[in-house]
């Protein structure tokens, strides 16, 4: 090849090679924060665990936490991913029960209602192994108002996606320690499973802790 030839060639090549870093760039752009978001849910997923261990027999409770419907009133995605958590987590005994737990407005299905729907409708979770708690509006009170569904259960599982159902064995062990030392690993965690959901997730679960950070370390109000 001849050096003209050469010299014609190589601004093509730097210029593929720009497009070439670019892309790479852009590429890790895009991923970085589902990584992270990944990262985050894997690890709260193995956070505040209790001593118990799933054996396959006894009763187990399963608390699904709750999340409001779509402003039309359908079913909203995190819904159905909750539900499919709790579902996949219950223990094969025969005594063992889902409590979805939920309120909502005056007059609407309740976030408990719509989720133990499609539980049973749709994921073919019979009728009696179901509860309800329809009056909590906060996670908080999703654990509160459920205690007495669990208070016999042999193990307890915290059904949600896995950042909020790390707060919610959080509050478990503030509440009741002996209960949450009954607690077992939901099937929360999958790798890439809605991924979508957990990246707004992570950033709202960022946001809170930054805020409640923040509270923490304001001064106090002056006095005069």
């Amino acid at each position: 090849m001849t050096a003209t030839r050469l010299s014609r060639q190589r601004p093509w090549g730097r210029q593929l090679r720009v497009v070439a870093v670019a892309v790479t760039a852009a590429a890790g752009a895009a991923t970085a924060p589902v990584a992270v978001a990944e990262a985050l849910h894997w690890r709260a997923s193995r956070q505040l665990r209790g001593r118990g261990r799933p054996t396959g027999r006894g009763a187990q409770a399963v608390v699904v936490l709750g999340f409001p419907s779509t402003r039309a009133g359908t079913l909203h995605p995190l819904q159905r991913w909750r539900t499919e958590i709790g579902v996949r987590s219950l223990a094969p005994g025969a005594d063992s029960l889902m409590i979805f737990t939920g309120g909502g407005p005056p007059g609407a299905v309740t976030e408990a209602e719509a989720m133990a729907g499609y539980a049973r409708e749709t994921l073919g979770v019979p009728a009696e192994k179901i509860r309800l708690e329809t009056a909590a509006r906060s996670t908080w009170e999703n654990i509160t108002f459920a205690l007495p569904f669990v208070e016999s259960a042999a193990t307890i599982a915290i059904a949600s996606d896995p950042l909020h159902a790390a707060r919610g064995r959080r509050y478990l062990h503030r509440m009741r320690p002996e209960l949450a030392a009954r607690v077992v690993p939901a099937d929360d965690y999958r790798f890439l499973d809605h991924w979508w959901l957990k990246l707004p997730i992570a950033g709202y679960e960022i946001a809170r802790a930054v805020l409640r950070a923040a509270q923490r370390h304001a001064p106090a109000p002056s006095s005069s």
